[in-house]
């Protein structure tokens, strides 16, 4: 529970049941991610097997399932009601990885 309070303190959420709602819109689109990532992989390299593919490949498919899984996670977290905590944290999340030029 402690690592619980830590976040809910952390992404200023004040219930349970809001934290507990937003931690399914992450499963459900993890889960979605697993079937939408091999069907794109089939239509660009025509290859079912990600480890069977040269490297710089496996690196395109990553890049593409994660834009995907942005897409994803912001769109069904609109969907699902948390429209403002998911823009914030997709925002907050490219800010880390993306870095800007100062």
């Amino acid at each position: 529970m402690k690592y619980w309070k830590k976040l809910k303190l952390k992404w200023k959420i004040e219930s349970d049941r809001r934290m507990a709602w937003i931690f399914v819109i992450f499963a459900i689109t993890g889960s979605s991610i697993v079937y939408v990532r091999k069907p794109i992989q089939v239509w660009l390299f025509k290859e079912e097997h990600f480890w069977s593919l040269p490297w710089y490949q496996m690196i395109l498919i990553t890049l593409l399932v994660y834009v995907v899984y942005q897409v994803h996670l912001f769109v069904i977290g609109s969907v699902l009601g948390e429209f403002t905590f998911f823009k914030n944290f997709l925002v907050k999340m490219n800010k880390r990885l993306i870095p800007s030029k100062k």
